[in-house]
């Protein structure tokens, strides 16, 4: 296994943006696309900027189920067309998956420096789980010696259940730690704050105030989020309410990975609501992705949908089904839910619009100045908050959102410069 690592773990570090020099002769080839509206009318658009989705999710879906794809989709199309797939599907960090797809449809005609950089995307892919996997296997050796048991969540561990497990790209690792042979859901066994002392003792930096909810540090170089809770709890009674079920459901199962390395992992149950409330949080505070819908699908498909009763009555319920559709939709499922055509518009919007990641039509201001970034700053709170207390429901007031950010730069004082420097 060749030890391999990336100079970062987003999914842009390992494999080149494609640069269209008859497009843009100095940066690279830029994504736009239009409004859902158009999408749904996918089939017979003649905007070029519109075809490209349509082969991303045609390969992604064959990639993900081993079918064909509509050869259709593909006939005609032109060098510029395959770029902007590319670029898509490296933002969306599903690109070996879609290399699948099109080996899976040896007929597709794709040009040779597209594929070659899918085919370096691909191997590396796998080279970083390879390399994850070992150092997943170190790091459970030294807490299981010091009577720790630990579950490994998302990432490498719900990587087994893709059909090629190794073109699920994951950037960390997230684990949750408790005592050996105890109950995983009571909190008295929860060891998340001995595993940073235990790492601490390994001369590495533990870093505590990124968030309540999990602690940082890098394992040989390899990205970890340590778990003291699931969810960010505080956020409201929602995420407090589907944290302890995520407790009570954990039940960990023993998973072999690729290279023979054993490891815990989460229940069926467990992986319905941390997959889709992650998925929610992305999309409420931005982010929102393929990568997140390939992960949902491969996981409904394979277990369907059985929405707990601490979910049902709630925006998040809505979320669930709405996510799932796009599943149905896109990549092969057929999992039947209540329709929400607005919402599934809505989610697919914000996965399609990756140039637009917090999914607010706001500009940037045109003047970098402190003044202009914070008027900037405090009018995308204030959608955001007005989002988060939709889908989260709260009645929190844009004075106490300002405030509670105000909090975070205060325990991270470096993160000041974010404010007055960054848009995002």
């Amino acid at each position: 296994m060749n030890n391999i690592l990336p100079h970062k773990t987003n999914q842009l570090s390992y494999s080149p943006i494609i640069s269209n020099p008859a497009l843009n002769p100095n940066r690279p080839y830029k994504i736009t696309t239009p409004s859902i509206d158009v999408i749904q009318k996918i089939g017979e658009a003649a905007d070029p900027k519109i075809v490209p989705t349509k082969m991303l999710l045609s390969l992604l879906n064959s990639g993900l189920n081993g079918t064909e794809t509509d050869k259709k989709v593909f006939v005609g199309r032109s060098y510029n067309d395959w770029v902007h797939m590319y670029n898509m599907a490296i933002e969306n960090a599903v690109t070996p998956t879609v290399l699948d797809g099109i080996n899976n449809n040896p007929e597709i005609k794709v040009p040779e420096d597209v594929k070659a950089n899918m085919e370096i995307n691909k191997d590396y892919a796998k080279k970083y789980h390879g390399y994850q996997e070992r150092v997943l296997k170190d790091f459970t050796e030294l807490t299981s010696a010091n009577g720790v048991d630990t579950v490994q969540m998302k990432g490498i561990g719900f990587s087994m259940n893709y059909p090629n497990p190794t073109s699920r790209f994951g950037g960390d690792i997230d684990i949750f730690n408790y005592k050996h042979g105890t109950d995983p859901s009571n909190p008295k066994n929860n060891m998340s704050f001995f595993i940073d002392s235990l790492v601490k003792k390994q001369g590495i930096n533990v870093d505590n105030g990124h968030c309540t909810k999990h602690s940082n540090f890098d394992f040989k170089k390899v990205p970890m989020e340590n778990h003291r809770n699931f969810l960010n709890k505080e956020i409201s009674p929602v995420a407090d309410k589907m944290n302890k079920y995520l407790f009570k459901v954990l039940k960990p199962v023993e998973e072999t990975l690729p290279h023979g390395t054993k490891i815990l992992v989460p229940s069926k149950e467990f992986n319905t609501v941390f997959l889709s409330f992650h998925a929610m949080q992305h999309y409420v505070g931005g982010g929102i992705n393929f990568h997140h819908l390939a992960d949902w699908a491969v996981h409904v498909k394979k277990n369907g949908l059985k929405v707990p009763e601490e979910a049902k009555g709630t925006k998040y319920e809505q979320f669930m089904y709405a996510f799932t559709n796009l599943a149905n939709k896109h990549l092969g499922t057929n999992v039947k839910v209540p329709e929400n055509k607005k919402l599934e518009d809505d989610i697919f919007n914000r996965m399609m619009h990756s140039e637009n990641k917090s999914g607010i039509n706001l500009k940037p201001p045109t003047k970098k100045d402190p003044i202009s970034m914070l008027i900037f700053k405090f009018k995308k709170m204030k959608i955001v908050t007005q989002r988060r207390n939709e889908f989260f429901e709260t009645n929190n007031s844009l004075a106490k959102a300002c405030w509670k950010s105000f909090v975070l730069h205060l325990k991270n004082p470096k993160t000041f410069i974010d404010l007055f420097t960054k848009v995002k």
